[in-house]
């Protein structure tokens, strides 16, 4: 452990003393420093025994940046540089991010920036890399699965002048985790874009998400095939302009998910678990440590929406069928009571919401116990900013299917359109008639 420690500050001495004289961006170099230090120390903290790798991973973490862009400064992902898109935590020095279309967006006067990103292990592995989209100026400018661990997406504009960068996950949680560790731009400064006037949470599963929009029947879940921005919640929001966070999880449901062994599969509900930054199959697993995102509080106020839009009750279908017949009744009222609970649980934690209960897209089998569950609830509480609407199920025969049964992009398109209609009918919001989200 000492002999580590001391090979560490001679490594220090030895970069400060090496690259000040070759460098003249000694507040680059020296938060640099400060960062590997951290991720040193940590390393070390965790391999006492074996501490030779953290040296290695030291020198490498002093040679990743400051080597080409002397020119660029740096910038914390925090409030006071970006908005913040979706739940996304800042902690640490670097703002983490797992839940479909959360991001980062800011502007800037100048003509490059790069984002610098660390993935956690299965956010960059082979089976479920994570899934980023980078717009530039309203337009997209890369979608990309991440490959490596460590990676820095630069934006490059043709001409100097007031720019807008949104850089947000395309993928959900379930498959991986990222970090924005920082922003470099040409400039002195970089400002978060406005706030909306409105805001909107939808709650959901698989079809939120935009599970297999990109795919085709014949496809099983990959990340590549899930872009959330295809979600008629994106696309929603995009139509009012309104600010979006999106809460949802593959699979997840009400009461329970499909049933493997006659019983409720555990953990598998979103109302334990709507209070946390988000869900990861497995830990998330960085070079400092195991984190999970289920365990993660996620503070409430950071985001408190004017509508919430609840999708949910696909997957409790799915479970009703693969349980005994005789156990359907009693756990359809189990559904509705929890159905209840959860919407008193949402009301308690933003009094003026309005909450709209809707489902169908993938099929209207439990609408009724949805309906029953919505006017208990009213009938209970004299709450009147709770409202129910049934999709149209998706026009399999028109449009065909995403992967394993999913919405495509036109069906998600046409949920959108019918989602934006109840919004401007029920709440009297008006959709922005310059803004297209077809095809």
């Amino acid at each position: 452990m000492k002999l580590s420690f001391y090979l560490f500050i001679l490594a220090v001495l030895y970069a400060v003393s090496a690259e000040n004289l070759e460098s003249t961006d000694i507040k680059c170099k020296a938060k640099q420093l400060v960062k590997c230090q951290a991720e040193y120390s940590k390393c070390v903290m965790k391999n006492i025994l074996n501490s030779t790798t953290c040296l290695d991973d030291f020198k490498a973490c002093k040679e990743r940046k400051c080597q080409s862009d002397n020119n660029l400064n740096y910038f914390e992902p925090t409030k006071d540089n970006v908005k913040i898109l979706g739940r996304a935590k800042y902690q640490d020095g670097y703002l983490w991010v797992g839940v479909t279309d959360a991001g980062i967006e800011y502007t800037f006067n100048g003509k490059t920036t790069v984002i610098d990103v660390t993935a956690d292990a299965a956010a960059y592995s082979e089976e479920t890399p994570a899934y980023i989209g980078i717009y530039a100026d309203g337009e997209v400018y890369q979608k990309t699965l991440i490959k490596e661990k460590n990676t820095e997406f630069t934006v490059n504009f043709d001409k100097k002048g007031k720019h807008t960068v949104t850089f947000i996950k395309l993928s959900e949680s379930e498959r991986g985790s990222i970090r924005i560790n920082e922003i470099r731009a040409d400039v002195n400064k970089i400002k978060p874009t406005a706030q909306k006037k409105r805001k909107i949470e939808f709650v959901g599963d698989s079809i939120t998400c935009a599970y297999g929009v990109d795919g085709t029947e014949t496809d099983h879940y990959s990340t590549d095939t899930q872009d959330g921005t295809k979600s008629y919640a994106y696309l929603t929001a995009k139509k009012f302009d309104a600010d979006y966070s999106i809460y949802a999880h593959s699979g997840f449901a009400i009461l329970s998910c499909v049933s493997f062994d006659g019983e409720r599969t555990p953990m598998s509900t979103i109302p334990p678990i709507y209070d946390k930054l988000g869900l990861t199959f497995g830990p998330n697993e960085f070079d400092d440590g195991t984190y999970e995102l289920q365990t993660t509080p996620w503070d409430l106020n950071e985001y408190v929406p004017d509508l919430i839009v609840i999708n949910l009750g696909t997957n409790d279908a799915s479970y009703f069928d693969t349980i005994d017949e005789s156990k359907v009744p009693s756990e359809k009222l189990a559904f509705i009571q929890n159905y209840e609970d959860f919407l008193a649980q949402l009301r308690g934690y933003y009094p003026k919401a309005e909450i709209l209960c809707t489902y169908g897209t993938m099929g209207q089998e439990v609408y009724p116990e949805i309906e029953q569950a919505v006017n208990n609830y009213i009938e209970k509480t004299n709450d009147t900013h709770v409202n129910i609407y049934k999709f149209n199920v998706q026009n399999i025969d028109k449009n065909g299917l995403g992967a394993d049964g999913h919405p495509n992009v036109q069906s998600q398109i046409e949920a959108a359109h019918e989602l934006i209609d109840v919004i401007e009918k029920t709440y009297k919001w008006k959709p922005n008639p310059k803004v297209n989200i077809d095809l």
